[in-house]
Parts: C-alpha cells; sequence; structure tokens
C-alpha cells in the first residue's frame, strides 16, 4: 500500500475514534441527566421510542392516505402546505403503475412539476408529513 493510502487510512481511523468517543460522552450525558430528573439511568430514551413511532405513523399517513388518493382533511393539510412552499397550488396525482406524482395546477389544468419544483415538493411531502404527525401527537388533538 501506498503512502497515500496508508494517511488516507489513518486519518478515516481518526475519525471513527473521534465519533466513538462523542457517542460515549453523549451517553455518559444522558445517563447523568437521566440521574438527575429521578428516572432509571438504564431506560431507554423515550424520545428515541418517540421519535420512531412518529417516522412509523407518518409513513403509514403517507403510504396510506396520501398514495391512495384519500380525500382527508390531514392530506389537505399536507396539500396545501406543498402548494404555499411552492407558491402555487398542487394537486397529487395517482398514475396507474407509477409512483405518486405532484402536478402543479394552473387554470388550463394540472402541469407536471420541474426537477426542481418535483424535488422540493417530494422532499417536503414526507417533511410535513411528519410535523402532522409530531404535532398531533404532541397536542393529544388532530393537525
Amino acid at each position: 500500500m501506498d503512502e497515500q493510502g496508508s494517511l488516507q487510512k489513518r486519518m478515516m481511523l481518526q475519525g471513527y475514534e473521534q465519533q466513538l468517543l462523542a457517542a460515549r460522552r453523549l451517553a455518559r450525558f444522558r445517563v447523568r441527566r437521566r440521574v438527575a430528573m429521578g428516572l432509571i439511568p438504564d431506560d431507554p430514551d423515550p424520545s428515541i421510542k418517540r421519535n420512531d413511532f412518529v417516522e412509523k405513523v407518518a409513513r403509514e399517513l403517507y403510504e396510506s392516505l396520501i398514495f391512495t388518493g384519500s380525500d382527508n382533511p390531514i392530506v389537505e393539510d399536507i396539500r396545501r402546505e406543498i402548494s404555499d412552499r411552492l407558491g402555487f397550488a398542487v394537486r397529487f396525482t395517482y398514475p396507474p403503475g407509477k409512483r405518486l406524482q405532484i402536478m402543479g395546477e394552473t387554470e388550463d389544468g394540472l402541469r407536471p412539476l420541474t426537477e426542481e419544483e418535483d424535488r422540493i415538493a417530494h422532499g417536503a411531502l414526507l417533511k410535513v408529513t411528519r410535523g402532522k404527525v409530531d404535532g398531533s401527537m404532541l397536542t393529544g388533538e388532530s393537525p
């Protein structure tokens, strides 16, 4: 192995070591925080479990309601938020055998989004959906 490759490996291993040290410090901090709060130190952090649950429900909402084209108030809220982010109204369409498509609404009908608009819309879709689920779980009310 040449000197360049050896140097790269050492630098990579040093980076991993720093990440491990930071993770250990963070774990110790979490244990101290839980003890200070009067909780059992080795119980799993409830926020991790909650985040996993929020993610699971958001994906379920995305797949069941949005993917199937449900006319649900939550889906309409999500559609409105994406429309606000893009600056124009959008509709969810479901071409046979294809994934969800988000289309722009114009006076002449629906139009395909540009690549940039589509990237923004799909990037926002799961984030907005997750935010709706997270907000409703926090308050106990529907979003």
